[in-house]
Parts: structure tokens; C-alpha cells; sequence
């Protein structure tokens, strides 16, 4: 077994021990091993794409989000590249305009997700759900 291999199974381990039944408890059995087996199949180099993205992402979160405008051109980027990046773990790759915002929702209202982006930035949560809010409002025009 690969080193990249090893890691996704530490991941699907971990993720399993630490919110296996939350997850299956919110959103069932077959959204759960959906996502297992989506992680479970992703290359390196899809890996690496995502791990660019996201580092992308929260880079350009770090540099706007101090009396940056959620609404501005470079929030939208940020919010765009942040959708990518969660559509590499979505089914088929498949960004979904709402999924995207629920999560950027989940970022504010539960405290572990809060946590990871007020580590970036303070105010990086807040911030990335305004943006993500307002590129998934641009999508509707």
C-alpha cells in the first residue's frame, strides 16, 4: 500500500471515529459510505488538485478577510476556487450551488468549523460564508 493510500485510510479511520455516527445520524448510511468512497478514490494528482485549491482558497481568505468586502471580484474568486474545491468530494465532481452555501453555513454555526477558519483569520468564517452567500446569488442572475 502507497503512502497516499495509507493517508486516505488514516483519514476515513479518523473521520470515522470522530463523527462516523453524527454523520450517519444527520444524513444517513448512504451519504456517509458515498462520501468514504469518493475520498477512498481519489489519484494523487486529484488529491493534490484539491489540496492546491484549498490552499488557494484560504490563502486570498487570510489577505480579505481584515475590512475586506465578501461581495467584492477577488471575494468571488476566493469563493469560487473554495467551491471547487469542495466539489472534488462531491459525487461525480458536481458543484451544487446550495450544498456549497449549506456548508459555508455549517462553517458559522458549528464551533469546529469555526474554529479551523478563525485559525486562518479571525473573522475568516463570517467571512467566507458572506462570500460564498453572495457568489451563490450571482449564480441565480
Amino acid at each position: 500500500m502507497s503512502d497516499f493510500e495509507k493517508m486516505k485510510k488514516q483519514m476515513i479511520e479518523e473521520n470515522e471515529k470522530n463523527f462516523g455516527d453524527e454523520i450517519r445520524e444527520n444524513y444517513g448510511d448512504d451519504v456517509y459510505e458515498t462520501s468514504n468512497n469518493i475520498l477512498a478514490g481519489l489519484t494523487e494528482e486529484q488529491w493534490r488538485k484539491s489540496e492546491m485549491l484549498r490552499i488557494k482558497a484560504e490563502d486570498m481568505l487570510q489577505q480579505l478577510t481584515p475590512g475586506g468586502d465578501s461581495a467584492s471580484a477577488q471575494a468571488m474568486e476566493m469563493a469560487k476556487l473554495h467551491g471547487q474545491w469542495a466539489s472534488c468530494f462531491w459525487e461525480n465532481g458536481e458543484y451544487s450551488p446550495q450544498a456549497h452555501l449549506a456548508i459555508a453555513k455549517m462553517y458559522v454555526d458549528d464551533d469546529r468549523f469555526r474554529s479551523y477558519y478563525e485559525g486562518i483569520v479571525k473573522g475568516g468564517a463570517d467571512f467566507l460564508y458572506k462570500a460564498v452567500k453572495n457568489y451563490v446569488e450571482s449564480l441565480d442572475c
